[in-house]
């Protein structure tokens, strides 16, 4: 499809930008669906994430504004889930266009001319761009479960591999011959890691609804030490619960000793609130060899956990939606890095494990918990999926990911060998 006319039968269906916005968007989709079958989904993904950013090159510009609006619509719609879990869950529908609509905007910039010239540095700059703070556009992630490379200069090469397919004042013998010699530059020769052993990621399966429900908490919390004392008894170094698991503020629990005396037979790794004054915080807790630690989440997810706005504007928010303010989230201003036992891991909570800035100077192992009970049934685990396995491959890290809602997994830095804990 790279090498044939504009004017053939074939591309009648692409004058509607809904059907663009379906080819650069098939990766996630098609990801999502194949998630179970590694290398299916490393043969189509290797095909269909060079396909998305030749679509983004080959759009026509009248096009440009419609397409954003479906991508961002496509890609981001399970953003307005959570407003199901508030007053207000009519606001679903306008949120999620107005999600979509900030991308129309970007993708009016990104595609503003045709020329190639302009089209590659554009989207090879646009995972820099964060609408409002939130990083989870990044075209380079497409790549994670593909035989390329996911370095920076890689993603420049397969830019410029396309605009030589697609560019039509150039010799199409000539730029082909180049087309393929970039890309075959661009591949890495997969590889599997050998599987980590004696850390077990916990899947929990708990509906949004009753995760904050006073009549499930004992329910809740008493599965908690069940999963740790299963843990023991498969002889495990290390349990890793989600996100809130424990969803109350542990550091003033009682259950505080009890944990204490299980982290004498496992480490356990679980995130619950920490409560100090009128701040709580969304934090990691680690209990080792009879005492505890903790890791306060450093970067809060926009508009969820903060207001990317003048605070004038987002106090009216958080009043509107909250209530009166009696609580203010609070945020670390660093990451904090452990070592158990020559295990040596920085914890992340859910939304900071997809931010590059997680990756600086971090150890091997990152523990990232999640709870995806907001967005589900959605593409949003998936997608969360496909930015940690591109920061793992990037960076050379190991990420072990426990989730509420979602599988559990560990991903290696290779192409394969992968763990999913289902």
């Amino acid at each position: 499809m790279f090498f044939l006319s504009p004017t053939h039968p074939l591309f009648l269906p692409l004058k509607t930008p809904i059907v663009w916005a379906v080819l650069f968007l098939a990766p996630l989709y098609v990801g999502a669906l194949l998630s179970d079958t590694p290398k299916l989904l490393v043969v189509l993904e290797s095909v269909l994430a060079p396909l998305s950013l030749w679509a983004c090159l080959r759009l026509n510009v009248k096009q440009r504004l419609t397409f954003g609006l479906f991508v961002g619509l496509g890609m981001f719609y399970w953003s307005a889930l959570s407003f199901r879990y508030n007053a207000y869950p009519l606001l679903m529908p306008l949120i999620a266009l107005l999600v979509a609509f900030c991308y129309a905007v970007l993708f009016y910039l990104l595609l503003f001319k045709q020329s190639v010239l302009y089209r590659v540095p554009a989207l090879w700059l646009a995972s820099y761009i964060h609408p409002f703070g939130f990083d989870w556009f990044v075209p380079d992630s497409f790549f994670a479960y593909t035989l390329f490379r996911v370095d920076r200069f890689s993603f420049f090469l397969i830019l410029c591999a396309l605009a030589l397919c697609v560019e039509p004042r150039l010799r199409p013998l000539y730029a082909r011959l180049i087309a393929g010699l970039l890309l075959l530059v661009s591949l890495q020769w997969p590889s599997t890691a050998s599987p980590l052993k004696g850390i077990e990621p916990i899947s929990t399966q708990i509906n949004q609804a009753d995760k904050w429900s006073s009549a499930d908490l004992k329910f809740n919390i008493d599965s908690n030490f069940a999963l740790i004392k299963q843990a023991i008894s498969k002889h495990q170094k290390a349990v890793i619960l989600p996100e809130t698991a424990f969803p109350i503020a542990l550091n003033k629990s009682v259950l505080i000793p009890t944990l204490l005396q299980l982290s004498q037979q496992i480490t356990i790794i679980t995130g619950g609130i920490y409560e100090e004054g009128n701040t709580i915080y969304n934090s990691t807790y680690i209990f080792d060899k009879g005492e505890y630690h903790y890791a306060h989440k450093v970067i809060l997810a926009p508009f969820g956990e903060s207001m990317p706005l003048p605070d004038f504007l987002a106090n009216a928010l958080d009043r509107f939606f909250f209530g009166a303010e009696v609580f203010k989230l609070g945020h670390a201003d660093h990451f904090t890095d452990f070592d158990s036992s020559g295990f040596a891991f920085r914890p992340l909570v859910c939304y900071e494990g997809t931010s590059a800035k997680a990756y600086t100077n971090s150890p091997p192992y990152l523990v990232v918990i999640s709870n995806n009970a907001w967005f589900v049934p959605s593409i949003e685990p998936f997608l969360q999926r496909m930015l940690l396995k591109y920061y793992a491959r990037r960076f050379d890290k190991t990420i072990i990911h426990s989730a509420n809602k979602s599988p559990a997994y560990i991903l290696s830095p290779t192409l394969f060998g992968d763990q999913v804990f289902k």
